[in-house]
């Protein structure tokens, strides 16, 4: 090998090397902002804080700065639970915890071969068999009972005012209390969202 093919072999190891080092930092994921304090972090459902400088497969981001998290809700992502679940969870073994007064933008998808619908309940049982009103103002999809066809999409835009226990539930009657939920907690303690399992 020559002399200078070596130095650009030896070159880009350094980049990449030093890529990985920068990424493996302590935060969540940088945020484009100047000011310290404005970063967009992500988490994923089953994980710690993403702290890889890279998070397309994750569930949630979120600004401080703007007090704003997104989540991204799956309906019949694989086969847990016959495909009754969302991102995978079922019978409230996954928790979204987002503090009091935070801006909420979930997006849905629903990925089944059967209709699915999302709405937030509070955390109560039994589960009604085709919920109507959420416990949180604008919290639910678009036809909710009817559910939305495969592929079809909708988005929650709203405000956490009131600390409290929820439940993601879906509204397609019988879904619900199929095991068809994951918990939706919104915290007077938290000081940045979550998402665990």
């Amino acid at each position: 090998m020559t002399t200078g093919r070596q130095s650009a072999v030896i070159a880009a190891f350094f980049v990449v090397i030093s890529g990985v080092a920068a990424a493996q930092g302590s935060g969540g994921v940088a945020g484009s902002s100047t000011h310290p304090r404005a970063r967009v972090h992500a988490v994923r459902a089953h994980a710690a804080p993403d702290t890889s400088g890279a998070n397309a497969g994750g569930f949630m981001s979120y600004d401080v700065a703007s007090k704003t998290v997104k989540i991204s809700l799956t309906a019949s992502l694989g086969s847990a639970n016959g495909g009754m679940n969302f991102n995978g969870g079922f019978k409230g073994d996954q928790t979204v915890t987002v503090p009091v007064g935070w801006s909420v933008k979930m997006s849905f998808v629903n990925k089944d071969a059967i209709p699915h619908s999302a709405i937030i309940l509070v955390d109560s049982f039994p589960l009604p068999m085709a919920p109507e009103n959420p416990a949180i103002a604008r919290a639910y999809t678009n036809d909710l009972t009817a559910g939305l066809p495969t592929g079809g999409t909708d988005s929650m835009d709203f405000k956490t005012t009131k600390a409290g226990k929820y439940l993601i539930v879906c509204g397609v009657p019988g879904h619900g209390p199929s095991g068809m939920y994951i918990k939706f907690d919104v915290s007077g303690e938290a000081k940045v969202p979550s998402y665990t399992k």
